[in-house]
């Protein structure tokens, strides 16, 4: 019986040995670090360059936009200067594509004189062969009512020899941008599919609520990445997304290819769009 009370008496000490009350002030975040996202890509767009600032963590207001910043894009042969189109937010003209196999530096001059440059090369895609959907079915197994019903988005393409290839994907429903942010869109690298066939790839699902019509337009867009926009789209994601299991790892930078210390990414991808018309099927278990 005695060491029954000995065993109950030692935690209670240790609880109270560690009870420690602290007064933290906190004065905010006085550093606004410049927030750089942007990309140049095969398609024929207007591409886009965002400029911004880190925000108070304690303190969430508007985005702070950066203006009045003289930002280019050069590939070491001409150099494409962008238009401040809304504030932050900056343009090329609409006929600007990118080509593979040439690097691309993106140049940026605050209106307090600092620079900023980012560098990336366009590595080339393999081509899709097609995409399809599947029947309409329960997602989840077990069957669970409150995700229901809908389709896979099945890939079927190439994949070539050598590892260190990765790609990133986004899905349009009548040419509207369904994976509309970044948690959204599907990421991956080509290290357990190195130069293999890929068929029946669930790139994405499609939930059958959202299907508001009998048949739809649905495009499957396609970026090569480089492997360190894999490595920052992995530490975006631990950071946000990814959080709150006991085996979370201590809090991390996420890593950025910005110079002079900003945040943020600018990447550079060749890009490929199949497109096919999803049916509405009968629903089954």
């Amino acid at each position: 019986m005695k060491y029954f009370k000995l065993f109950i008496l030692i935690p209670a000490i240790a609880i109270s040995a560690c009870e420690d009350i602290m007064d933290v002030s906190f004065s905010g975040n006085g550093e606004r670090v410049l927030v750089v996202e942007g990309s140049i890509t095969t398609d024929t767009i207007a591409h886009q360059v965002i400029l911004s600032r880190t925000g108070d963590y304690f303190d969430k207001g508007e985005q702070d936009m950066e203006s009045g910043a003289q930002v280019t894009i050069t590939d070491g042969e001409k150099t494409l200067w962008l238009t401040e189109a809304e504030p932050g937010v900056y343009r090329t003209d609409q006929d600007v594509y990118g080509e593979i196999g040439k690097t691309y530096t993106l140049n940026i001059k605050l209106e307090d004189g600092s620079q900023y440059y980012a560098s990336e090369t366009i590595s080339p895609l393999p081509e899709i062969d097609s995409i399809r959907q599947s029947d309409n079915y329960y997602h989840m197994v077990p069957p669970m009512e409150w995700f229901g019903y809908g389709y896979d988005i099945l890939y079927y393409g190439p994949e070539p020899g050598g590892v260190g290839d990765c790609y990133l994907w986004n899905l349009y429903i009548d040419d509207i941008l369904y994976t509309d942010t970044i948690f959204e869109t599907v990421f991956t690298d080509d290290e357990f599919v190195d130069g293999n066939y890929i068929k029946d790839f669930e790139v994405f699902f499609v939930k059958d609520e959202d299907i508001h019509d009998d048949s739809v337009k649905v495009s499957l867009v396609m970026y090569s990445i480089s492997v360190e926009y894999y490595e920052f789209l992995i530490g975006l994601m631990l950071e946000t997304k990814w959080r709150g299991s006991p085996w979370d790892g201590p809090p991390a930078n996420v890593p950025s290819n910005i110079s002079n210390g900003a945040k943020g990414y600018f990447r550079a991808s060749d890009v490929k769009t199949s497109t096919m018309i999803l049916s509405k099927l009968p629903k089954r278990k």
